[in-house]
């Protein structure tokens, strides 16, 4: 989890709560396994190409990587997907 918030916040400059990281990772997963699957697919071949020491912190890199293939693909997207960072 400690991963995927320090991603999170470096991506998108958000404060992030704890409980909110997990489902933002969910909603970011599931727009690239539903609305553009070559990315995903992307996703997939960065992961196998991480080195031993990288595969340390697999989630951290991947979840970087997803992030930032929807900010350059899709910056609306990106900004609906995670809008729910610094709310309550």
């Amino acid at each position: 989890m400690k991963d995927l918030r320090r991603a999170l916040v470096e991506e998108t400059g958000a404060k992030v709560k704890k409980r909110r990281v997990r489902k933002c990772f969910f909603k970011v997963y599931s727009y690239l396994l539903y609305q553009d699957t070559a990315s995903l697919f992307e996703t997939l071949d960065y992961r196998n190409s991480l080195d031993q020491k990288e595969r340390q912190h697999e989630h951290y890199f991947i979840f970087r990587y997803m992030l930032r293939l929807i900010k350059s693909k899709y910056p609306n997207q990106c900004e609906c997907i995670c809008s729910c960072l610094t709310k309550g």
